[in-house]
């Protein structure tokens, strides 16, 4: 017999194959999608980070960055007796980070940091994304990755990029 088409045992299969292959490529976009978000915010505090180490270099004007749980301010002083300081900019981060030391980093009227201690700062996420930390030397900043999550972010976890 010379049939032309389909049978609906055929289609059946064909459509269940499908579904399958959709719901695996899914899942996996959507952990793709996470680690590149924390890849974004990581890279883009970088960035104001490094903006706010220049500005104090070029306009010779202490910077500050405050930290709150998912917000950082930033604060430029005009002279040594400015006292509040002027809010900058003020970023709202939509993923909790930690830090292993202050609150408060101070960039000098050299872009250096004040403070000689290493500031580093880590997204707390479970996510294997490429950036997902900084670290704060007194001359450079850096991105880095976590490579053991189950303790406190420090410097000896995380692995400079």
């Amino acid at each position: 017999m010379n049939s032309r088409g389909f049978s609906i045992i055929e289609l059946v299969v064909v459509i269940g194959l499908l579904a399958i292959m959709l719901s695996l490529a899914t899942l996996d976009f959507g952990s793709w999608q996470r680690k590149s978000r924390v890849e974004r915010y990581t890279k883009e505090l970088f960035s104001d980070i490094q903006d706010a180490r220049m500005k104090a270099a070029f306009t010779k004007k202490v910077q500050r960055l405050e930290f709150g749980a998912q917000q950082v301010v930033f604060r430029s002083f005009s002279s040594e007796g400015d006292v509040g300081g002027t809010i900058v900019k003020t970023k709202n981060l939509p993923l909790a980070f930690t830090r292993n030391t202050a609150d408060l980093i101070d960039f000098d009227t050299r872009g250096v940091l004040s403070n000689p201690i290493v500031q580093v700062l880590c997204f707390t996420t479970t996510e294997d994304a490429a950036y997902d930390a900084l670290i704060i030397t007194p001359a450079l900043t850096s991105m880095g990755k976590v490579t053991n999550r189950g303790s406190a972010c420090a410097r000896t976890n995380v692995t400079q990029k």
